[in-house]
């Protein structure tokens, strides 16, 4: 039975059943335009909003109003991502139920839009765009301007998609919060020009949920003590401080009144000039009344990361075993939410020495070998490995003292630094991840990127490896030619 026999059109001329049709269309689509569905079929949901977002905006006491400042002359470029950030912050205002209101203004065509960002304090954008053969400079407004109650927080650019939930729901939960946690750095300087600072990824994110302080105990200091108003204490070897008896006297007095310890430490110190020599930090007490031993040596692995070596007039690209990679953690910790892959760079290993105070996190690959004395770092020189000294070893552990005070150890110096973050690696919201989880409760933990960049692909062992390869050359003509033949020995049975 055919749509115009159920609806007795039979009699109607065809351009009548057009039009009829068109307006069915039409009225059906804006009766659906009041309702909004989505399914995310991504691996690990990301573009939907991660469950500590939810958690924080159902907990909001007051009215949330969001204003997304955005001039109407974008560069043709940046109007997709208009889109998208209006498309983002919708999912903001429906999970928020009344509780955030979310508005669009312009600026350039509204003078009173444009005196509310002066007054929050947004900046405008410079963008070059090339306009009949010539570049062109426009001043733009692409930020958003949050208020709550008598708090206000901005958000200046707002053009990188990927990190925006992080960035923004951090700034709800900062403006919630009654107090901003603190935080003590211990052996680093604070460095303020971005271009020396190798921890300025890190200090951006960090600083939009604590406050970060760089502290000195050391005997020559005016301060003897760790203050208990820091909730947590991170503590860098930099392959040159020596802690002296004073600061390790603070770290463990702070740690056995139930304080919080992040440590970045080597077994052994690597400089420059890819020399080894004996770590001289002086920390391995503070570990092992934890029961944990950081060992003197450096691992190396199957899984590492591609290094560029050479100078101005020679350079290589190579796998360098003492870049360990690895996607194999603990199950069931919250530390590792939404975290894909870490890089160590010249790490050490990890000995469990109380079971009953400290469990492990991170571990190599069962493919990883160490070297503990006769040290060769150049990656044209590193010996291969005895199968037989194949396995796998712990690279970062966690540990609690009778007191509740809580160590998360991570053997490699360089881990959060500039240099060694890319986007292949989680290495930074593996962190930010610790701190929440040991400040905050891990109030932000797990907030993922927008886009999914990077799964890393599981470790297979070589006799896989070679069938995939060989199905891959054999398999599909294998299967084109049997229905050759299939198709032949039927034509010719006819």
């Amino acid at each position: 039975m055919t749509f115009t026999k159920i609806f007795k059109l039979e009699k109607l001329e065809k351009w009548v059943i057009v039009v009829l049709s068109f307006f069915v269309f039409i009225l059906a689509n804006y009766v659906v335009s009041f309702f909004s569905f989505k399914i995310d079929l991504s691996f690990g949901k990301a573009y939907s909003l991660s469950s500590s977002t939810k958690k924080i905006i159902k907990n909001l006491d007051d009215v949330l109003n969001i204003k997304f400042f955005v001039s109407s002359d974008l560069p043709v470029r940046l109007l997709p991502l208009k889109n998208e950030v209006l498309d983002f912050l919708k999912e903001y205002q429906k999970e928020g139920k009344g509780k955030i209101i979310v508005k669009v203004l312009d600026p350039k065509k509204d003078e009173s839009a444009k005196n509310q960002a002066q007054e929050a304090g947004l900046p405008t954008l410079q963008f070059s765009e090339l306009q009949q053969n010539k570049y062109q400079i426009s001043s733009i407004y692409f930020g958003l301007v949050l208020s709550y109650g008598t708090k206000k927080e901005i958000l200046p650019q707002v053009t990188n998609l990927e990190d925006l939930e992080y960035n923004l729901t951090s700034q709800i939960f900062k403006m919630t919060k009654k107090e901003v946690e603190k935080i003590a750095i211990l052996g680093k300087e604070e460095k303020f020009n971005p271009q020396e600072d190798d921890l300025l990824s890190f200090k951006n994110a960090a600083k939009q949920q604590f406050v970060l302080d760089f502290i000195d105990v050391s005997t020559n200091s005016a301060t003897k003590e760790i203050d208990k108003t820091y909730k947590a204490v991170i503590v860098f070897d930099n392959n040159q401080k020596e802690y002296d008896h004073q600061e390790i006297t603070a770290i463990k007095n702070y740690l056995q009144k139930g304080g919080k310890g992040l440590f970045f430490v080597d077994g052994v110190w690597v400089k420059d000039n890819l020399q080894v020599v004996p770590a001289k930090h002086n920390l391995f007490s503070v570990f092992a009344d934890f029961g944990i031993e950081v060992k003197k040596n450096l691992l190396l692995s199957s899984s590492s990361e591609l290094v560029n070596f050479g100078n101005q007039l020679f350079q290589f690209i190579t796998p360098y075993p003492f870049w360990v990679k690895t996607s194999i953690f603990s199950q069931n910790q919250p530390f590792f939410s939404n975290i894909q892959q870490l890089l160590f760079p010249w790490v050490s290993q990890i000995e469990i020495k109380d079971k009953n105070k400290a469990l492990p996190l991170v571990f190599t690959s069962k493919k990883s070998w160490e070297q503990k004395e006769n040290f060769i770092l150049d990656p044209q020189s590193i010996p291969e490995p005895n199968p037989k000294d194949l396995k796998q070893f712990i690279i970062s552990s966690y540990a609690k003292n009778k007191n509740q005070g809580e160590i998360v150890v991570i053997p490699s110096s360089r881990f959060i630094q500039e240099r060694y973050l890319s986007r292949t690696n989680d290495n930074l919201e593996f962190v930010l991840n610790v701190l929440n989880n040991l400040v905050a409760k891990g109030a932000l933990s797990g907030i993922r990127q927008r886009v999914v960049l990077f799964y890393p692909l599981p470790e297979l062992p070589e006799n896989q490896k070679d069938l995939f390869k060989y199905l891959n050359i054999f398999l599909l003509p294998s299967i084109f030619g049997l229905l050759g033949v299939f198709r032949l020995t039927k034509r010719a049975s006819q």
